[in-house]
């Protein structure tokens, strides 16, 4: 009886091995049938039991790679991932091993890991051709630029990676910041540039956007009258009204958003948007990442009037700050400084044969952009060579310590200039006057343009004290063409213009002027061409880069505010 048991008990166990077997294969191909069907996420329920390591279990490696492959197009990266790497680690040998390890750069590819991307295809033998066709469909994609030129940087020795950002380099202007690397990677790599001809045409009217927070509602005391806004689009109008009259016709399109981000959205999805021919904004920094992508994927060019704020221009092709960013103007004023500030007298017994290029920097602790001028304007004095003696964030309550830092300079006679930022800090202001009054050196100060509001401090200290203004929105209303302009804007809208008028009607004076001579090529005319004088404005310089690299620095002359570097 015992016999019979156990025989019964081998052909049981037996029966239910055989039968086992039997249930991979199947659940194998009913889960086969299920990814067959699109059906991924459910495909990866039916694999996932299958992928078990049973020494029975034949399909266990065929399971994961479809596994990961089912979760890959459910978009469901990190699975696919962990999956494939147990696949790889367990069964290195597998016969299909080779897509598993593409289908791994993919995945990597997709979650932006390229790090583990690049390294992970070169695992991948047999598969040159879809190898090649993986790395131009990605390489491609990869997005900012800054981040494929630093790939490419550590993956130098892959060709493919070299001509995707050189592909992408030759969507750029030829003054653009990496006009070199894009010399350079055609030289190193035998890359042809390819000329791109465009045909530009002149147009019987060109039509611009222009996104203000206009704040337009049905109760009038809620929109103050005369704000920046309105004066910067009400010159923009008077601009218009004068290219008309010079034979040139702008259809202008404003659209009121403040910082409603699906407003914006909603405005650009507008048929009629794709057909402009510049976008004017937006002011708010919320919605100037959509309105600038938007124009970089539509060629439109888009040019923000007050901004100064470098990383709106960064990695774009369409877009223009129409004042100086806060780099540039460190820079330029920098450069200013190195041509008119190291060979001088600090007094009459002073050698002026020896360089000084010793500086000292204050800045305000209460606006932001005043901490960034300051450490922007310190690594550019450093480039040209200058040393910085002090660098200093003044508080209210260390004020007083102005006098003192200037004072224990090492060497007055070393000091090529102070310089200062802060907007309207008066006690600032007169700490740092007082303290070089006392030295009775004649040592040069550069500040910001907003001192000229200080009502402590006259137009005659500064020009004793050689108080140099960065100033790039100084208008000169005391000439005739001012009074021309002033007499027609004051006659559409019975008020007199403000510095913001002046802005709006210099940026589309010069749009226009540009469109009526180059048609549709007037940006990359904009980009290209030498230092333009404004009518009003000393002038704009996109030549270097996307923002205007012309920052005029004014002082005092017989009490005249002066332009100290002009337009050549």
């Amino acid at each position: 009886m015992k016999q019979k048991t156990l025989l019964l008990l081998v052909v049981l166990f037996y029966s239910v091995a055989l039968f086992a077997q039997q249930d991979w294969k199947s659940d194998y191909t009913r889960a086969k049938q299920v990814y067959e069907l699109q059906k991924y996420e459910i495909a990866m329920e039916y694999f996932l039991p299958v992928t078990s390591p049973d020494v029975s279990n034949a399909y266990a490696s065929y399971a994961q790679y479809y596994y990961s492959l089912s979760a890959f197009k459910a978009g469901r990266y990190n699975e696919a991932r962990q999956m494939l790497l147990q696949l790889i680690n367990r069964d290195p040998n597998w016969k299909q091993i080779n897509e598993a390890n593409y289908l791994l750069s993919c995945v990597y590819f997709e979650m932006k890991n390229y790090r583990s991307a690049i390294p992970s295809l070169s695992n991948i033998n047999g598969m040159e051709i879809t190898v090649t066709t993986c790395k131009q469909s990605y390489y491609s994609k990869i997005e900012p630029i800054d981040t494929l030129i630093k790939l490419q940087r550590v993956y130098s020795a892959d060709k493919e990676l070299a001509k995707a950002l050189f592909n992408k380099l030759a969507a750029y202007p030829v003054n653009s910041k990496n006009n070199m690397l894009y010399e350079y990677l055609a030289q190193e790599y035998k890359f042809t540039k390819i000329k791109k001809t465009v045909n530009y045409v002149k147009k019987n009217e060109y039509h611009v956007a222009v996104i203000f927070p206009f704040n337009l509602t049905d109760n009038i005391s809620e929109h103050p009258l005369n704000s920046y806004v309105d004066e910067m689009y009400q010159g923009i109008l008077v601009a218009i009204d004068s290219l008309k009259k010079s034979g040139l016709t702008v259809i202008v399109h404003p659209y009121d958003v403040d910082k409603d981000v699906a407003a914006i959205q909603k405005i650009i999805a507008y048929p009629e948007f794709k057909s402009m021919d510049l976008i004017i904004g937006p002011l708010s920094p919320a919605l100037i990442p959509y309105v600038t992508a938007f124009g970089e994927k539509n060629s439109i060019p888009v040019i923000n009037p007050i901004s100064v704020n470098s990383s709106i221009i960064e990695n774009t092709t369409q877009t223009l700050l129409f004042q100086p960013s806060l780099q540039v103007m460190a820079g330029q004023t920098a450069a200013f400084a190195k041509k008119n500030f190291v060979y001088r007298k600090n007094d009459a017994q002073d050698n002026d044969l020896i360089a000084k290029n010793e500086v000292v920097i204050f800045y305000s602790a209460v606006d932001v952009k005043d901490s960034l001028l300051a450490v922007y304007y310190r690594d550019s004095l450093i480039a040209n060579g200058f040393k910085v003696s002090k660098c200093v964030k003044i508080t209210r309550s260390r004020i007083g310590n102005v006098g003192k830092i200037i004072a224990d300079s090492i060497n007055l006679n070393k000091i090529s200039h102070v310089f200062v930022a802060s907007g309207d800090d008066a006690a600032l202001a007169s700490n740092v006057i007082s303290a070089l009054e006392i030295s009775r050196m004649a040592i040069p100060i550069i500040t910001k343009s907003n001192w000229l509001n200080i009502n402590n401090q006259t137009y005659e200290q500064f020009e004793r004290r050689k108080v140099y203004f960065i100033y790039p929105d100084f208008v000169t209303f005391y000439d005739g063409t001012y009074k021309l302009f002033m007499s027609s804007y004051t006659k559409k809208y019975n008020t007199y213009p403000s510095k913001y008028s002046v802005i709006g009607y210099e940026l589309m004076s010069l749009a226009g002027a540009s469109m009526k001579e180059y048609g549709t090529g007037y940006f990359n005319y904009l980009r290209t061409s030498p230092t333009h004088k404004g009518h009003f404005m000393a002038g704009f310089n996109f030549s270097r880069s996307a923002c205007n690299n012309y920052v005029p620095v004014y002082y005092f002359n017989n009490l005249k505010l002066t332009l100290a570097n002009p337009v050549q």
